[in-house]
């Protein structure tokens, strides 16, 4: 799906570790019209949540060739040209719920380049109706710990981006931050996985 042109697809993966649902992966497409939308190849079917993607056939390979030219993904949501509050209260809203109610829960975005993962998650500046998930969550976040006045909370952030294979960690941005300072790592403990030299705060 990441190869076919100017299609602007991106898929937002919601991790969901509930006592109901243990294990189960969530996935959500999310998709960004542009002028040059590949209509005639993808088809959104929202009823069942379907997205059927029909290729070209190759004629530099001839008459007969046994080239696949369609496939058909089933989602669990289709977000359709949908706005930042409605990726939010379908993806993000729930999330935030079942961490407070103790269990581990991760948002992902995957998608090729161009596709709107940075907008999908940090959302962008122009105005209060563009924020993405992270601020979103955020928010939601201290909100429920106002309603929840009978438990502890205790907020720890860090922020790391992943590019071309190497780790930044977005919370350091001053270049003094960097010296003398080690190489984050991968590690994994009793605890579970974790990156050593990530800035928390």
């Amino acid at each position: 799906m990441g190869t076919l042109p100017d299609t602007r697809l991106g898929r937002t993966t919601s991790f969901d570790m509930s006592a109901k649902q243990s294990s189960k992966i969530r996935v959500f497409l999310r998709t960004r019209p542009t002028s040059n939308f590949a209509q005639d190849m993808i088809e959104f079917i929202p009823d069942s949540n379907n997205i059927n993607i029909h290729a070209k056939k190759n004629e530099k390979r001839g008459v007969v060739n046994n080239q696949l030219l369609d496939w058909t993904f089933k989602m669990d949501g289709i977000l359709h040209n949908a706005s930042q509050e409605q990726v939010f209260e379908t993806v993000g809203a729930d999330v935030v719920n079942r961490a407070l109610d103790g269990y581990n829960a991760t948002i992902m975005c995957y998608g090729q380049t161009g596709a709107g993962k940075t907008f999908t998650m940090t959302g962008a500046t122009e105005n209060y109706q563009q924020r993405g998930l992270i601020p979103r969550v955020i928010s939601a976040v201290y909100q429920q710990i106002e309603k929840r006045v009978e438990q502890s909370v205790s907020i720890r952030i860090s922020y790391l981006e992943i590019y071309n294979e190497n780790m930044f960690d977005l919370l350091s941005t001053l270049p003094e931050a960097f010296v003398g300072t080690q190489a984050m790592t991968i590690i994994e403990d009793e605890y579970g996985v974790s990156i050593k030299g990530l800035a928390c705060t």
